[in-house]
């Protein structure tokens, strides 16, 4: 047997082999003939619901992939805490978004990426809008939000290993249990999904009603 029939190391040990460096014909967004890994994009009208569900959904999947192999939680806990910080950004923004439009206020939010200012004006305009509805889960709620603010307050502790400054980003968190971070996201998306569908609807019934006496 020559060295060329010989099974490679990479295959011996169950590893994919390495590619080769870059060559001239390589482009990274393309269509390829294995359609089933073409993502399809510009399909949604609804763009904030995508990317949010989309961050929320990776983030489910890397932790699912530790819960499932009891590895990679050194180096996923980076990804999955800013895939997670994502989700929770722009779930509010889209709210304030819907919420102003629902009471006449404009359309817009506030520039920047501080979740738990998007989240005290969430939680006044629901409020607004839904007085019957129990308060204690928006309290719980913007509890759990203003605990990620406090760790990551601009969206960078979890992207950068020190800060502006260069102090460290994460000074004094030793342990994060990311099985507890997934279970804790699906309380806040519930609360935050639900709320959304009832701003949504009360605003659409606006709309309607507004078309329907002009």
């Amino acid at each position: 047997m020559t060295s060329a029939d010989r099974p490679s190391i990479f295959a011996e040990l169950g590893i994919p082999k390495l590619p080769g460096p870059p060559t001239s014909e390589d482009q990274l967004f393309s269509t390829q003939e294995d359609w089933w890994n073409n993502a399809c994009m510009n399909w949604s009208s609804s763009g904030w619901s995508l990317y949010a569900s989309g961050y929320k959904d990776a983030a489910d999947t890397l932790v699912m992939k530790v819960e499932e192999s009891s590895t990679n939680q050194d180096t996923f806990v980076y990804p999955v805490l800013f895939l997670y910080r994502q989700y929770l950004e722009l779930q509010l923004k889209m709210m304030v978004r819907t919420l102003r439009h629902l009471h006449d206020i404009g359309k817009d939010f506030q520039k920047g990426h501080k979740i738990d200012v998007l989240w005290t004006e969430v939680a006044e305009l629901l409020r607004r809008a839904f007085p019957n509805e129990s308060r204690a889960e928006l309290v719980e709620t913007g509890r759990l939000i203003h605990e990620f603010a406090n760790v990551d307050p601009l969206s960078t502790a979890f992207r950068y290993p020190v800060d502006t400054d260069g102090n460290p980003s994460l000074p004094g968190i030793k342990y994060i249990n990311l099985r507890n971070v997934r279970e804790v996201m699906a309380k806040i998306s519930i609360l935050l999904d639900g709320a959304y569908s009832m701003a949504y609807d009360a605003l659409q019934y606006k709309l309607e009603m507004e078309r329907q006496f002009r």
